[in-house]
């Protein structure tokens, strides 16, 4: 059981107070009682030495007054129950061979009364003797005190130890609600702040209760927040900064394909536009009407290709352009599929134009259910393009190194399905060189990068890690198996 900071202070509080008023209730008590009992019980046998020593020298003496005066020295005392002299006689037996001592009573007081030479002491009274040995008489002198003082002031005692006990238990239910408001309560909100802290709420901020260490502690808290937010925002702005080369770094890469998947459009745009020029001079020789309206049919046939390739030319620049700009960070309702295929089209032909030569198999799997849905359009692209250069890259790689063999046909895969949760699924894959084991759990970190020095800034899986995770609260996780292949797959809500 894990008991609360409130509840080891209430505990400590109380297993003090109860200590504490176990002490004054109970061995406190017992402890002045036996003391005071221990002075009485010597006070009285004093008086009774006392009186027996008068006696002695009275009779000693044979001044018999004296000896009264001895015994009236303790008559006016108010706790006096009785004093008695009593006179101890030896008895022979008739060979004389033991005897026993025959004890009478010589004199009491108050007179005539019966007194037992051998009664002893109990909680009502204390009975003390002393002997006395002369020519005249041998005996002793008993003294019995009444405790009723004694009792008076243990009762005394007792009720002043509740009442003390008392206070001090009322005592310590205002310190525990002291200690639990000054240092319980303040501990609680700096935990309940940090755990907000802990979960993304950088304004928390706590009230300072008192000018101690607890309130130092708060303000210290304070201060860390307010850095913690500062940090972020300069964090923030490094990330953007790093986005932003991380793009200019993958645009690079992209140029030289865009430029020459542009001059191919291009190239028809210009064909076809000499061709309908020479068909105007066809048409304005020609005298047969038939003639004119074939050349009319040819010419919309040249016009409607110069249309059909230059908005071609016209997707591959704004998916550039796309790909290049900042953006907005605003969300848009966008077909996912035209977008993958959009990514599939620019990094391959970047591909293309690095490597003529080398061929790679593409593959799309589209589904057809997929909704729009919101995202940043932008920042998706991005993450596609630099999760297919990666596969790009792999099966390039594989097929260089000369690890696959004779049959071996590079081929990149882009899939997208609509699942049970209602997310959408986008899967890259590759038959490539695969990602090592001893790397797989830390690709997703920054500036990490399996590629040779130079060829890699270690930010593309990073980046597109925080744009899938964190900007569009999806998922993206990586399943490899070295020298046979990569599987990425994201997850977006819709």
């Amino acid at each position: 059981m894990i008991l609360s900071l409130k509840a080891k202070i209430w505990m400590t509080v109380l297993s003090i107070v109860l200590m504490f008023a176990f002490f004054i209730l109970f061995y406190f008590p017992v402890q002045q009682e036996k003391y005071m009992m221990a002075n009485y019980n010597r006070e009285v046998e004093d008086l009774t030495k006392t009186v027996a020593l008068g006696v002695k020298i009275a009779l000693t003496e044979q001044n018999f007054e004296g000896v009264q005066t001895s015994m009236d020295f303790v008559k006016n005392n108010p706790q006096l129950k009785y004093v008695a002299m009593i006179q101890s006689d030896t008895v022979w037996n008739g060979n004389h061979t033991s005897f026993t001592v025959k004890k009478t009573i010589f004199k009491t007081y108050p007179g005539g009364m019966d007194v037992n030479p051998d009664a002893k002491g109990d909680e009502q009274m204390v009975i003390k003797s002393a002997p006395f040995y002369t020519t005249v008489m041998n005996g002793e002198i008993i003294l019995a005190f009444s405790t009723s003082e004694i009792i008076q002031s243990k009762k005394h005692i007792r009720t002043t130890a509740m009442a003390v006990s008392g206070i001090v238990f009322i005592i310590g239910i205002f310190m525990g609600f002291w200690l639990a408001k000054n240092i319980s309560i303040p501990v609680l909100e700096l935990r309940d702040a940090a755990l907000k802290v802990g979960e993304g709420d950088r304004t928390q901020q706590v009230k300072r209760h008192a000018r101690d260490e607890i309130g130092e502690l708060s303000e210290a808290f304070n201060k860390m927040v307010k850095d913690l937010y500062k940090a972020e925002e300069r964090v923030k702005a490094t990330q953007n900064q790093l986005i932003h080369a991380e793009k200019m770094a993958s645009l690079g890469q992209l140029t030289a394909g865009i430029a020459h998947e542009i001059q191919n459009p291009l190239n028809f745009v210009n064909n076809f536009s000499d061709l309908s020029v020479q068909l105007i001079d066809e048409f304005n020789e020609a005298k047969d009407e038939q003639v004119k309206a074939e050349l009319l049919e040819e010419f919309k046939k040249n016009l409607t290709k110069i249309n059909h390739h230059g908005k071609r030319a016209d997707s591959i620049v704004k998916s550039m352009l796309m790909h290049s700009r900042t953006g907005s960070g605003a969300k848009q309702l966008v077909d996912i599929n035209q977008l993958c295929e959009e990514a599939l089209n620019l990094s391959f032909h970047s591909l293309r134009a690095k490597s003529i030569s080398f061929n790679c198999a593409l593959e799309k799997k589209f589904a057809v259910d997929i909704p729009r849905i919101s995202i940043i359009q932008e920042d998706i692209l991005r993450v596609l393009i630099n999760l297919l250069n990666n596969s790009f890259y792999a099966v390039k790689e594989k097929y260089e190194k000369g690890t696959a063999n004779e049959s071996y046909q590079a081929l990149v895969s882009i899939s997208t399905k609509f699942n049970q949760a209602s997310q959408v699924v986008i899967v890259v894959s590759d038959n490539g060189s695969g990602i090592p084991k001893q790397f797989r759990d830390r690709i997703f970190q920054p500036f990490f990068s399996t590629k040779p020095s130079g060829e890699g800034t270690g930010l593309g899986l990073s980046l597109s890690y925080d744009i899938v995770t964190k900007s569009h609260n999806g998922a993206l996780s990586v399943n490899s198996v070295e020298g046979e292949g990569t599987e990425f797959t994201i997850t977006l809500p819709v």
